[in-house]
């Protein structure tokens, strides 16, 4: 199931490609994925494997499709499907529905605010949370260069994840995030630094990672990036996380 679902993504995406023109030519960063982009209109998809090393050499590999539309330039709805495999069982994990909408502040200052929702929909309870759970999210960011010429962004944000439903035996949920990212555009490239710091008030466990993303544009709609997650702090519940994306921007 997992090499047809993979052969399929790599087939279907080669051959939209053909069938759209080219946009502006431009990389954009990975930004637009979590913030809206004030300059543009845009809608893309996304296939992604991500790999996550946990302690004791277990393991999660997921293969995610996301796909965002933006709405009047400034709101964003962003689906996202998962599936994931431990090595033992594999199956759908917790599908995640975001909605984020921004106002422009001063010049090139833009504010957010969304929130995200997480069914537990997975069919295995190794594969997901057990929980229903919202993570409700305010932020900033400041486009750097001209609304023809984005040289990069600089965002600043804080959003705080719990459950409010699901069984009474599996872990309940309490994280507070703090999204400190900068990012700079090429032509046809980009490079940022995407780290979500957290703390888990029910683990007491505080994760400051380094975690860096590279992109290049294959085709101008088209672009390849990689990830890599490496927590910093020694009191850690992964070793490392790498992940593989392709993103595809309708015209």
């Amino acid at each position: 199931m997992k090499q047809n679902l993979i052969l399929a993504l790599l087939f279907f995406l080669p051959a939209t490609v053909l069938n759209v023109s080219a946009q502006s030519g431009r990389t954009y960063g990975r930004t637009i994925e979590s913030f809206p982009y004030p300059y543009n209109h845009f809608t893309f998809i996304q296939p992604r494997y991500d790999r996550l090393n946990l302690k004791n050499d277990a393991y999660l590999n997921s293969y995610i499709l996301r796909a965002t539309k933006t709405f009047d330039n400034f709101s964003h709805l962003r689906l996202e499907v998962p599936t994931a495999d431990n090595g033992d069982v594999f199956g759908l994990s917790d599908v995640k529905v975001r909605y984020i909408h921004s106002s422009p502040v001063h010049d090139k200052f833009f504010a957010g605010y969304g929130a995200e929702l997480t069914f537990p929909t997975a069919t295995d309870e190794a594969l997901g949370a057990g929980k229903w759970q919202v993570r409700p999210e305010v932020g900033m960011v400041y486009f750097m260069g001209e609304p023809n010429h984005v040289l990069g962004s600089i965002t600043l944000g804080v959003d705080y994840r719990f459950d409010y439903a699901g069984p009474s035996d599996r872990d309940h949920i309490s994280v507070l995030g703090i999204v400190p990212n900068i990012d700079y555009w090429g032509k046809n490239w980009y490079i940022g630094y995407y780290a979500t710091w957290t703390y888990d008030f029910n683990t007491e466990i505080f994760d400051l990672p380094l975690d860096v993303e590279f992109g290049y544009s294959i085709l101008p709609p088209l672009t390849l990036s990689i990830e890599y997650i490496q927590p910093l702090i020694k009191e850690r519940t992964y070793n490392n996380e790498f992940a593989i994306k392709l993103r595809y921007m309708f015209p």
